[in-house]
């Protein structure tokens, strides 16, 4: 018989995370928590819900993974696998709850008879913007989403591509999906502090790890985190929140940033490996690194920079970053073609044109 298991890879993420595994157990027959050796206090959330619900298995201290691989995603795999069955694998991250419809026995019935195997569950992804009742309805990137949250196993098929912003199903079953209206509530920016050090932490990581993807490619990619442009909210529907509450989820409340989280850490510890210098062009720093690492060392984080954390961004970089989070485009100046211009001078690109025997594409 189908079963449906969800599967929550964590770190440190207690903040929403009770609200998370308590949304989940009411509606899967299987949920299992991988948590990446939390030292946040989650831990002691999860020994207190193990208590409480038995379909609940915990993986603690879940190994160490790099993310521009598939691995993270493949591991998740062996663990749902050790349940029999060709069952429906939904991965949802710790700031995710599910509509409330999903209580709702028809609305599993119809998901279970209609996701057959190789074929993936894609859903609406509804971004709460500043109330937790409402969401982004607008023009912006944050709006009329969609994501693949679940696939029907065939219990073969591994991931390829990198984990790190891939999608939710293998790659062999994308073109096969079925879509239903049932919203995933998205609490990403209900906690802006922790989203700040999340944004920041992914860009150091793309710098690492894809050393030659532009640096302008990688701070436009996630200036959008920023665009308040033209907002317009819509209201939450009844159905999709009021059940929860009804049973004593707190998804309606509101979040402290706080001052400090891992990623932070991880960030500073980065800053000490390489220097600054290699992170100066990227738009991390509308954060205070400094007192960052003030409070890094008083709670005794190691590895980190012994040295003050000053902003080592030119004026130039820091004019155009701050135009990017404004505007969402970069200034004229960091425009590749007029750079070329600027560089070589009109007459001598004119010279090149001409000379080209061939056609030139430029890029819109």
């Amino acid at each position: 018989m189908c079963k449906i298991i969800v599967y929550i890879p964590v770190k440190n993420d207690l903040w929403f995370i009770e609200n998370s595994i308590r949304h989940a157990v009411e509606w899967a027959e299987y949920v299992i928590v991988a948590d990446e050796s939390s030292t946040d206090g989650s831990v002691d959330i999860y020994k207190k819900l193990e208590k409480e619900y038995t379909n609940l298995k915990i993986i603690y201290n879940r190994p160490k993974m790099d993310f521009s691989t598939p691995d993270p995603r493949n591991y998740m795999l062996e663990q749902v696998r050790r349940i029999e069955g060709n069952n429906i694998i939904f991965e949802l991250h710790a700031d995710e709850i599910i509509s409330a419809k999903i209580l709702k026995s028809e609305i599993r019935e119809e998901i279970i008879q209609n996701l057959s195997i190789g074929k993936c569950l894609e859903l609406p992804w509804l971004t709460l913007w500043k109330d937790p009742l409402q969401y982004r309805h607008d023009n912006s990137v944050w709006s009329n989403n969609t994501c693949i949250f679940a696939f029907r196993d065939d219990r073969t098929s591994k991931f390829e591509s990198a984990a790190f912003h891939g999608q939710r199903a293998p790659e062999n079953f994308i073109i096969n999906k079925l879509k239903i209206n049932l919203p995933v509530l998205h609490y990403q920016f209900m906690n802006i502090g922790n989203e700040r050090s999340k944004q920041a932490l992914y860009q150091i990581f793309e710098r690492n790890h894809y050393p030659d993807k532009h640096v302008e490619t990688i701070n436009k990619g996630y200036a959008i985190a920023f665009d308040d442009r033209k907002i317009k909210c819509e209201k939450l529907k009844g159905e999709d929140y009021a059940p929860w509450i009804d049973i004593g989820l707190k998804i309606n409340q509101t979040y402290d940033d706080g001052i400090f989280n891992w990623r932070d850490g991880e960030v500073l510890k980065n800053f000490k490996k390489y220097g600054l210098d290699r992170y100066a062009k990227i738009n991390i720093w509308y954060i205070n690194w400094e007192e960052k690492r003030q409070y890094a060392l008083k709670i005794g984080i190691k590895n980190i920079p012994s040295f003050e954390i000053v902003d080592p961004r030119s004026l130039s970089t820091r004019l155009a970053h701050k135009l990017l989070i404004k505007y969402q485009m970069y200034p004229f100046w960091k425009i590749d073609f007029i750079r070329l211009v600027i560089a070589k001078g009109p007459n001598k690109i004119k010279r090149l044109f001409k000379s080209c025997k061939t056609k030139i594409d430029l890029p819109l």
